[in-house]
């Protein structure tokens, strides 16, 4: 995780905790998200994504009336929870870019399209 702390720090210049709570933010979503078997190559091997998946706090349910627009709606409330650490949308998309471009780099360029196609909305991001 420290690789990817240190990319997005000088990708984005934000500090280390912030870039930290932006990885925290994307696995956890990722862990409710997606279906456990697109997962198991990126817990293969990157033990500490399991870790932070398992440990995130499950999210209340929408109201009916928030609940528009399908995967987009959880992907727009991933955006609010990174912007609440400073960023601008350009910067949220270029964070969830980098996070997805080291997974690629580090797990493999298919079992990461296969868990992008399996999060509905997450294939208009990167």
């Amino acid at each position: 995780m420290d690789e990817l702390v240190e990319r997005l720090k000088a990708q984005l210049g934000v500090d280390e905790g912030t870039a930290r709570a932006l990885v925290v933010i994307v696995i956890r979503f990722l862990g409710r998200e997606a279906p456990p078997e697109a997962l198991e190559p990126l817990f293969a091997v990157h033990p500490w994504a399991q870790a932070l998946a398992a440990e995130g706090p499950d999210d209340e349910a929408p109201a009916l009336g928030d609940r528009h627009f399908g995967g987009m709606a959880k992907l727009i409330r991933v955006a609010d929870a990174m912007m609440a650490h400073g960023l601008t949308m350009p910067q949220v998309q270029s964070a969830v870019r980098d996070i997805v471009g080291y997974a690629r780099e580090t797990v493999g360029a298919e079992p990461v399209d296969r868990l992008v196609r399996a999060v509905p909305g997450l294939r208009q991001v990167v």
